[in-house]
């Protein structure tokens, strides 16, 4: 059976999308949409696809087996509500909504649908080196801390607090919670702010267990980087990082880190695109739910709400 799907959002996520679903056997891209019209029809071209400007007709279409939502964060929740009202199975980019109530409203519309349907795409999940770690740490007995840092290149989007957290951060939360098995209770939140809004994060969580958790965020000139560690009861398992060969030459030795999130997780996006299909092959959600959306969007609100009070917040 051939699996139709529709993508809506046609820049850099949403491309990365369309490749890897059409190097997928029996799955056909069918239709691209962007506000753009240019951008629409040039995502199409690469899987000749048709383009469409009307991102709600095409979350609507019957046709469709799936969609892909890569469009602006705001315009998330919306058009994942009209597809999966039509009953279409949905891979949402992160965040699920820009704010928890509209995250809510995603999983009340699931709920009312009667069947798991939402898929966010928190791809760390399917990461290589993150899984080495999940499996790594299940011999060193109860989590203690979990320590993940963000380094990000992409400065010059002087990004305020709220977007450096729901589009940046929110994949550590996520993070944190598939590897303890459990949720934030309270959150403190320091921003260190500069030449640009935000400088420097530090997420200081606890977990329902009583294991902690850091999450840092950093405007990184030399690359994208992304660390992760955790520290067990009998040792520690830190993530390899890059997942690059070392290369000797002329008296030096270099490693490539990589200056987007593209590169350092395509084979994530590339397994992702697989189970996601697969899942909908099987009538189901393998991966991150849409309950997994909003109570990643709490921790981010609690986040939020610590870093104006000073004060840690309770999830």
């Amino acid at each position: 059976m051939t699996i139709r799907i529709g993508v809506i959002g046609a820049g850099g996520m949403g491309r990365e999308h369309i490749k890897n679903l059409a190097a997928i056997d029996g799955v056909e891209v069918m239709v691209v949409a962007d506000i753009d019209a240019t951008a629409a029809l040039d995502a199409a071209g690469l899987c000749d696809a048709a383009a469409s400007t009307d991102a709600a007709d095409v979350a609507a279409d019957s046709r469709l087996d799936g969609v892909v939502i890569a469009s602006p964060d705001d315009t998330h929740a919306d058009l994942t509500i009209v597809a999966v009202e039509r009953g279409r199975f949905v891979l949402c980019e992160k965040p699920l909504a820009s704010v928890v109530a509209d995250a809510e409203r995603v999983v009340a519309a699931e709920a009312t649908a009667g069947r798991p349907l939402v898929q966010v795409a928190f791809m760390r999940q399917y990461d290589p080196a993150h899984l080495q770690v999940r499996s790594a740490m299940k011999e060193l007995g109860l989590v203690r801390h979990v320590r993940a840092v963000h380094r990000n290149t992409n400065h010059q989007w002087e990004r305020p607090l709220d977007l450096v957290l729901s589009q940046s951060l929110i994949h550590d939360v996520h993070t944190a919670r598939w590897l303890t098995g459990t949720e934030f209770s309270s959150i403190t939140t320091q921003v260190v702010s500069g030449p640009r809004p935000v400088e420097h994060v530090v997420l200081l969580g606890v977990m329902a267990d009583g294991s902690t958790v850091t999450i840092e965020f950093v405007e990184a000139a030399y690359g994208y980087d992304v660390e992760l560690e955790v520290t067990c009861e009998r040792g520690m398992v830190t993530a390899p990082q890059p997942a690059q060969p070392v290369v000797r030459s002329e008296g030096a030795a270099h490693q490539h880190v990589g200056d987007d999130w593209f590169g350092r997780f395509s084979e994530a996006y590339r397994l992702e695109a697989e189970d996601w299909i697969a899942g909908i092959r099987a009538g189901e959600v393998r991966g991150p739910t849409s309950v997994d959306g909003l109570t990643a969007q709490r921790v981010v609100d609690a986040a939020i709400r610590s870093a104006v009070s000073g004060e840690r917040e309770q999830v």
